[in-house]
């Protein structure tokens, strides 16, 4: 389950860290702002060993357009998947910049394939209808227009601290004070929290299963028969 602390908890929290508590060089708003830019960076350090923890999805439904604009909050993708009525998902693959030409201009009924060229889905061969499924990172929000009272998911404890202290760290160094004592407790908290992400799935190792509609999967070889 996720670790959560209100803004207001952790700017108390990083203040008494810091011991800033009545210094007025760094401001609430201030104060918001770090947290934000700390947060991307603990966002990172997660999702580059624990890729799944902040995965979210969107539904993209096909009208035969070309492309499929990527969603707002969109910074990775994990994969697409088509949706059938019963709601089985069928991964569909990604396709080498080198056999996208072959598809080009082939339409067909359901989706195999797909390329994510800047900000744009397009579906191989290109439906005309149907549910897909876009699973994503999204971007670390933007913790500088949140309120005292909403919620921050720092994780596990070792997030919390890498976050405390390093907003403390920079907090410190605006105030002209030492912060090398902040910044060597971040570190220690940066190698908690990798450890942790890489422990936290520990017996779940990765698969590569099959297409999920009971044929081959062995792609390009496999792309040939879509054209017939």
């Amino acid at each position: 389950m996720p670790r959560l602390f209100t803004t207001a908890t952790l700017r108390t929290r990083i203040r008494q860290r810091a011991d800033i508590e009545n210094d007025s060089h760094v401001s609430d708003s201030e104060l918001n702002g770090l947290m934000s830019e700390v947060y991307g960076e603990l966002s990172s350090e997660v999702s580059a060993v624990l890729n799944r923890y902040f995965e979210t999805s969107t539904i993209v439904t096909a009208t035969g357009a070309t492309s499929y604009n990527e969603p707002s909050d969109h910074y990775a993708l994990i994969r697409i998947a088509r949706v059938d009525s019963s709601g089985r998902e069928f991964d569909l693959e990604q396709l080498r910049s080198q056999d996208e030409a072959h598809f080009k201009g082939l339409t067909g009924s359901d989706a195999r394939g797909f390329t994510l060229i800047d900000d744009q889905l397009r579906l191989y061969p290109n439906p005309s209808s149907g549910s897909y499924k876009w699973y994503y990172l999204p971007q670390p929000p933007d913790l500088s227009s949140y309120a005292d009272g909403d919620n921050i998911d720092v994780v596990c404890p070792a997030g919390e601290a890498f976050l405390i202290w390093g907003v403390a760290a920079i907090a410190l160094g605006k105030a002209e004070s030492n912060a090398s004592f902040a910044l060597s407790k971040q570190e220690q908290a940066r190698e908690q929290l990798q450890f942790w992400a890489s422990q936290r799935n520990l017996v779940t190792g990765p698969s590569r299963g099959g297409s999920g509609d009971g044929g081959p999967s062995g792609l390009p070889g496999d792309w040939e028969g879509w054209s017939g």
